[in-house]
């Protein structure tokens, strides 16, 4: 979800993260709040794209590549604003109708992937009483544990996290890079990605 400034010159990105450890009672509570599910459980690929250095990350900036339900996009995402409880960035994104040739021309720039994670995603939509814009949730199944993220006004995400039973202390302003560089799991694995599987199978974490 993106929220225009007053002045229209950016749309930001709000969200947090809430750390999940019952899927099945979170999906319940999801559906009993007025939840519509607006993309099924579908596996998401993406790519973080780098300077050699990795400047951009040392900026704070994010460029990736995602694939998800049969879209590939391109988003931009500046550097987070300051926020005691909230991720605040600007966001950019398009959809590409050519993902090989988009990788070439990243390449040609000089680009490299410097990190790839996987998760599988459900999508919700939320719409709050009074409220014009709706609150957009994601439920995630990574490799490193699931989570729920909330997009929304900083009040809205307020207002559902309570419904959920979470504080603004249970929020979660790190991507899901710093968790996995933070976690066990970088010290024996470079990217967050799940272990193959039989061809045919989903598997659920």
């Amino acid at each position: 979800m993106r929220l225009e400034t007053p002045k229209g010159s950016k749309q930001l990105e709000i969200e947090v993260k809430l750390k999940i450890r019952n899927l099945q009672r979170l999906r319940r509570d999801l559906l009993e709040m007025g939840c519509k599910e607006t993309v099924p459980r579908s596996l998401e690929r993406n790519w973080t794209w780098d300077f050699p250095g990795q400047p951009l990350r040392q900026q704070g900036k994010l460029l990736r590549v995602r694939q998800f339900s049969g879209r590939c996009l391109l988003t931009f995402k500046g550097a987070a604003q300051r926020s005691r409880h909230f991720k605040i960035r600007e966001e950019r994104e398009t959809e590409v109708q050519d993902p090989e040739t988009l990788g070439v021309i990243l390449g040609r720039l000089g680009l490299e992937v410097f990190f790839r994670y996987e998760k599988y995603r459900t999508s919700y939509s939320l719409k709050l009483r009074g409220k014009r814009r709706s609150v957009d949730l994601s439920v995630d199944e990574t490799p490193i544990g699931n989570y729920l993220e909330i997009e929304g006004t900083e009040a809205d995400i307020h207002r559902v996290g309570k419904k959920l039973g979470f504080d603004e202390d249970a929020f979660i302003k790190e991507s899901y890079l710093a968790l996995f560089a933070k976690g066990r799991w970088r010290k024996s694995r470079r990217d967050m990605v799940f272990p193959k599987f039989v061809k045919g199978k989903t598997p659920r974490v």
